[in-house]
């Protein structure tokens, strides 16, 4: 009795301390802000914090088995470094704030860290910290269909500001491909080519551009009702937290990336489907006992949409498989023939993937630009080259691929588009080998210059609240204006899409709507959830957490910083990784009950 009322009064003080080192923390920073407007004073508000910051820590220090994760404070160390680099960066570019600021840069470090820590400490106990034991039979749940419906009308207010819908311009450029205005190309997959240009035919001749839209988007946004709804329904029936379940159809109903991208033509969307609905399969298929066969046809047909609709999707189909078939051929498991769905579903993709290839030469298809997987070797040579003395034998190996002499004006941290640009279509093999090599050995030479390079491209997937400035965040009204095309296919701009456009705007200086909508927090949840499931000894909650952590290093690689489409499947399967870790009950809880 004595012994936990020491450890009760120490736990105290600690919070205390903490409490101290994370206002402080919070308090410093390295680019001056004006104080936003408040109904309360400055200290009315340092003193919420206060108060709140040792609530946390005194709940965080109830539960050692959760706030002592090891996993969990290497992450939170990590994530308060993304976020301090994350400030200097967005302010100068680089990491010159740091330098010429460290001992406020420590300060806040120190001062986030702990605070990550145990907010994640928490989350932890709150998915995973019930000692019930799974229910025998599943819990009673509304159907699938009561949820779908009740997201579909949480969307319908945001048709009524784009009406018909949105066209993206990747969904333009498309449309020019397929009606014979540009070569026909395998930049953008050209099963989705060919998928827009049906419905641009039924739609030209049922009236206009108009109803091309209406029926793209109308058919999109009910499948990803429905999708969403199957995965609420699933999370109901199971041993969730109930404030999982629910909280995951708010998100859904609430959040404005999903309505607006259902109603929009485009890549993303449905390539974020897919990419769910094949981790709903895989997980399906760790639950059963026996072969299901339904689950084997979704689980094959989800796998050759992650093929058809993005150009990587491949790899992301076929690592998961693939991880998912050596788990079922665990001798516990092989006799049950678990493996055949796995199996089938790589041998289809991998059978997709190559008929695309031998199809695009007779088609006379342009193959994807190679320069499309060269964002991370390119804006590091980029900053090198624009940093630092090269010398002669590193600039003839880079401008016999590059045009050197432009480098330094068009290099942009967050976007490789411009470096891509600068690409000679004529560089010979060896050309390209030699710049590869230079690119490595600049590396070497210049290692921080080349990190550098390469967070200031990428930081916004990790950044909870970044919104890049280089592109559209949402995809709203009409994206490109062009005549070229309208005698063969002409659509419509809502003219109320301009308000939905300022309202967004408005509520973009709202720093938690920004942390809501932005791609950053979902990237946190990623790794959050794969560093829960890596420490238990369920595998087979971590092998559907896999397109996912994909996703995320493809995001990495990507072109563009914190680029709202490219994080799509994040947004999608967030819910889904929490209910993951809810399912893979912690090991450390074993060990003190």
């Amino acid at each position: 009795m004595l012994g936990e009322q020491n450890r009760t009064v120490k736990n105290r003080w600690l919070a205390l301390l903490l409490c101290g080192i994370s206002l402080v923390g919070l308090g410093v920073t390295l680019v001056p802000q004006p104080m936003p407007d408040s109904i309360l004073s400055g200290g009315a508000v340092w003193a919420l914090a206060a108060f709140a910051l040792w609530f946390l820590y005194r709940e965080a220090l109830r539960r050692p088995s959760c706030f002592g994760l090891k996993r969990l404070w290497t992450l939170a160390a990590v994530f308060a470094a993304v976020i301090v680099l994350g400030q200097s960066y967005g302010a100068v570019g680089s990491a010159a704030l740091v330098k010429t600021q460290p001992v406020l840069a420590v300060l806040q470090w120190l001062g986030r860290t702990p605070l990550y820590a145990a907010g994640m400490a928490l989350l932890t106990h709150a998915l995973c910290g019930g000692t019930a034991p799974e229910p025998e039979q599943p819990r009673k749940a509304h159907p699938f269909w009561l949820y779908a419906l009740i997201l579909y009308a949480c969307w319908l207010p945001y048709l009524y500001f784009i009406f018909p819908g949105t066209l993206s311009t990747d969904s333009l450029t498309m449309i020019m491909e397929a009606i014979g205005l540009r070569q026909l190309g395998n930049a953008n997959p050209i099963f989705q080519t060919m998928l827009l240009h049906c419905f641009r035919y039924i739609g030209v001749k049922l009236g206009n551009g108009d109803i091309t839209i209406i029926l793209y988007c109308g058919i999109q946004s009910i499948l990803m009702a429905w999708l969403l709804g199957v995965l609420i329904a699933r999370m109901a029936r199971s041993d969730a937290p109930r404030w999982l379940v629910t909280g995951s159809l708010v998100f859904f109903a609430i959040n404005p990336i999903f309505p607006l991208y259902a109603f929009c033509v485009g890549k993303d969307t449905n390539f974020a489907m897919a990419v769910l609905w094949l981790m709903l399969c895989c997980h399906q298929l760790c639950q059963e006992e026996k072969p299901n066969r339904w689950n084997t046809l979704f689980m094959i047909a989800a796998a050759v949409l992650c093929v058809l609709l993005r150009n990587p999707g491949m790899y992301l189909a076929v690592l998961t498989l693939g991880a998912l078939l050596l788990w079922t051929l665990h001798q516990s498991r092989r006799a049950a023939r678990l493996w055949v769905a796995p199996a089938l579903s790589i041998l289809c993709a991998v059978c997709v993937f190559a008929g695309i290839r031998l199809m695009l030469p007779v088609l006379n298809v342009a193959p994807m630009p190679e320069t499309e997987e060269y964002s991370l070797p390119l804006q590091q040579v980029a900053r090198v080259a624009a940093t630092h003395e090269l010398t002669a034998e590193e600039a003839a190996a880079l401008d016999s691929v590059l045009e050197l002499d432009k480098v330094a004006g068009e290099y942009n941290g967050e976007l490789s588009d411009p470096i891509k640009n600068l690409w000679r279509k004529d560089a010979t093999p060896e050309a390209k080998a030699a710049f590869f090599r230079t690119w490595m050995k600049l590396a070497v030479k210049y290692p921080g210059t080349s990190l550098s390079a390469t967070f200031h491209n990428t930081y916004g997937y990790v950044y909870p609240g970044f919104m890049s400035q280089i592109k559209p965040t949402f995809l709203i009204g009409r994206q490109r204006s062009t005549t070229e095309m309208d005698h063969l296919f002409k659509y419509s701009e809502n003219p109320r899409c301009h308000l939905l456009i300022r309202f967004t705007d408005e509520l973009a200086k709202n720093p938690l709507y920004r942390v809501i909508v932005a791609p950053g927090l979902y990237g946190w949840i990623t790794l959050f959830a794969v560093a829960l499931l890596a420490g238990r000894n369920k595998s087979r909650y971590l092998i559907a957490a896999i397109p996912a952590l994909f996703t995320l290093a493809g995001c990495v690689l990507s072109a563009v910083n914190g680029y709202f489409r490219y994080s799509m499947p994040l947004y999608l399967c967030a819910p889904m990784l929490l209910w993951l870790c809810a399912q893979a009950k912690p090991i450390i809880r074993r060990k003190h009950q």
